[in-house]
């Protein structure tokens, strides 16, 4: 039995859906307002709300890139009344243009929960969709949302196995994430 299943099985019984599915993508746009990143991003912020060629809504689509037929899941972001880069919406990706997309594999998104810095780039691009500038200037405000993203998978504890995924690496990944660092990322 590999770690990863071990750690699967123990949270099986509890598992409320899966990581990047449908419905963990509404709670992951509930998620999103519950941090910094409404702020950080929006007008006041680094203006992310209006790059990547919209003024004032992104569409950023989310999924792995190593689960087979794995549905992909959007968030809608929207600058608000006060300027604020708020999700509005998250669920099954449905199509059409979008200003960006982040695909990393299963173990990447376990990697990226207590943090990841300039040379981990190259794992976060390959699959990804965006003006790079725009995306290396807001690398830290990326870091609070992939926390978030993991904090959320691990308190609900959602199923993170896949057809594709490999499950010794995304159990390797899961055991090490440090929650003390994923907390301080969140504050």
């Amino acid at each position: 039995m590999t770690l990863f299943t071990i750690l699967l099985s123990s949270s099986l019984a509890h598992a409320d859906g899966q990581l990047l599915d449908a419905a963990y993508a509404a709670d992951l746009c509930q998620a999103w307002n519950d941090t910094a990143l409404p702020a950080k991003l929006g007008r006041n912020g680094s203006e992310w709300i209006d790059s990547a060629g919209s003024k004032g809504s992104q569409r950023m689509i989310v999924s792995r890139r190593d689960c087979s037929n794995w549905q992909k899941v959007e968030l809608n972001i929207v600058a608000d009344a006060s300027g604020n880069a708020s999700c509005t919406s998250g669920g099954v990706f449905s199509g059409g243009d979008f200003q960006w997309k982040f695909e990393p594999t299963t173990a990447q998104w376990a990697d990226f929960t207590d943090g990841f810095g300039y040379f981990d780039m190259p794992k976060i691009m390959n699959g990804f969709v965006g003006p790079y500038p725009t995306a290396a200037a807001n690398l830290g405000n990326f870091e609070i949302f992939f926390a978030a993203a993991g904090k959320m998978a691990l308190e609900n504890q959602v199923e993170w196995n896949c057809d594709g995924a490999d499950e010794d690496e995304v159990g390797k990944e899961l055991a090490k994430i440090d929650r003390n660092d994923m907390v301080k990322i969140l504050r």
